[in-house]
């Protein structure tokens, strides 16, 4: 079974976007820029990776987001970027996380990605791509990992580190709650001040490699279901991933973000 197009235009057109054998970017220098989107500049290294069994860069997922969100805006979803999601999950600055994270608070569904690189010093670390997903509605944060709970820690992290600043009531009021509180049931209204973390069944990949291309696939179902569903249905708490993505975005998504790339350079 192939992915399913639920969402028109965000899924390539096979006619309109036909893989040409040779895209003309061979000659360039590994470094030479390919393309400026929004604020994302791809170069032609970005594009040897999506070429080959490569695993992906936070650039072609950055660039992959920019173009979900341009091509359908919607007040509801935000994409926080893939640096930005690494620097919430290991900043140990409160007031600049808080900064950040707290003006996100208008929206539905905010999308973070999980890396679960060690060293900070390397930029370019780590070895696995996952999602993070806030469902305000459900007051929850969804992980998608493709590869069983690879970065189930990693996820923990960042959830532990923005679950206090995402809720619209502030967390002076909730305290105030708490303090109303009788001790012993103190800690279970402690566990329900903040959203809930939990692990989503996922399409799991079948290499090492490919984390980055469910990243993307996850998170076009994801940006679909909240511009055609969400507003229609409030009860649809998440949307369907297995439903909509499976190992088909092995064979297929490569193709279509380089045909998507060389579209957008016309």
């Amino acid at each position: 079974m192939g992915m399913v197009p639920i969402c028109k235009g965000l899924v390539c057109n096979r006619k309109k976007y036909q893989l040409i054998s040779t895209l003309g970017w061979t000659n360039l220098d590994c470094d030479e820029e390919v393309l400026i989107y929004d604020s994302v500049v791809l170069r032609r290294s970005d594009l040897a990776l999506l070429e080959g069994p490569f695993y992906l860069n936070d650039r072609i997922l950055e660039f992959f987001f920019s173009y979900l969100s341009l091509l359908h805006p919607s007040e509801d979803i935000h994409f926080v970027t893939p640096s930005i999601s690494y620097w919430l999950t290991n900043s140990k600055d409160f007031e600049s996380l808080k900064a950040f994270v707290e003006p996100l608070k208008p929206f539905k569904v905010v999308i973070f990605t999980v890396n679960n690189n060690d060293d900070m010093s390397k930029t370019d670390g780590g070895t696995h791509w996952s999602l993070l997903v806030y469902y305000k509605d459900a007051n929850a944060f969804v992980h998608y990992d493709s590869i069983r709970c690879l970065n189930g820690r990693y996820a923990m992290k960042l959830y532990e580190a923005v679950k206090g600043h995402v809720s619209s009531r502030d967390t002076d009021s909730r305290l105030e709650d708490l303090d109303r509180i009788q001790n012993k049931k103190r800690r279970f209204a402690m566990a329900a001040m903040y959203p809930c973390f939990r692990e989503y069944s996922t399409p799991q990949q079948n290499n090492y490699y490919d984390c980055g291309l469910y990243v993307m696939a996850i998170a076009r179902v994801i940006c679909c279901w909240c511009v055609n569903t969400l507003k229609k249905n409030d009860e649809i708490l998440f949307p369907d991933i297995l439903k909509n993505v499976d190992n088909s975005v092995e064979f297929t998504m490569r193709i279509e973000l380089l045909n998507i790339i060389k579209y957008l350079r016309t």
